[in-house]
């Protein structure tokens, strides 16, 4: 799976393709993206959970957060919202259109991530009830730590999941 990124004159960073996926490029967002990536938020989440624009504005901004978009045929079907904060790597969000679900995005997405933050472990939460996202997160080897019983509300338990990288990103 290929990711390299080379920035332009705007600081937009070129797609590459992505082995084994015809047709599917992943780079860094640029600033004329975020109205597609709220779309996909919309159509992927809940409101309550979907990223708004002036959020992905805020996040586009920060030195420390990675936006990934996954385009196919031009058209931005995904996207990876992942940071290095004190506690380390995060997921933040994971979004891929329903209409490209299944396809392999999102695993290309979060591998994309991975590379991006090249150096500890990863962490992400998810919803105890998304066995399609969890499955998803199980597959490219994140593992189950601990359940956080208000993560999403009232009531919405929340699933710590961590996949152990060594030093340099590598798996252990």
């Amino acid at each position: 799976m290929a990711f390299r990124t080379s920035p332009d004159r705007d600081g937009y960073e070129a797609e590459s393709p992505v082995q084994g996926l015809p047709g599917l490029e992943i780079g860094s967002a640029g600033w004329r993206d975020l109205p597609a990536i709220a779309g996909v938020q919309r159509r992927a989440f809940p409101p309550r959970f979907a990223y708004s624009l002036s959020t992905l504005a805020i996040l586009r901004a920060l030195p420390w957060v990675q936006l990934l978009v996954a385009r196919r045929d031009g058209a931005i079907v995904g996207c990876v919202i992942a940071d290095r904060v004190l506690e380390g790597n995060r997921i933040v969000n994971l979004a891929v259109d329903p209409a490209a679900q299944r396809q392999g995005i999102g695993a290309a997405l979060l591998h994309a991530a991975e590379r991006a933050l090249p150096s500890g472990d990863m962490t992400l939460m998810v919803q105890t009830s998304n066995a399609a996202a969890r499955s998803l997160y199980r597959r490219v080897g994140y593992e189950e730590e601990s359940v956080h019983p208000h993560y999403y509300g009232p009531d919405r338990p929340g699933i710590k999941m961590v996949k152990t990288r060594g030093e340099g990103g590598t798996l252990r």
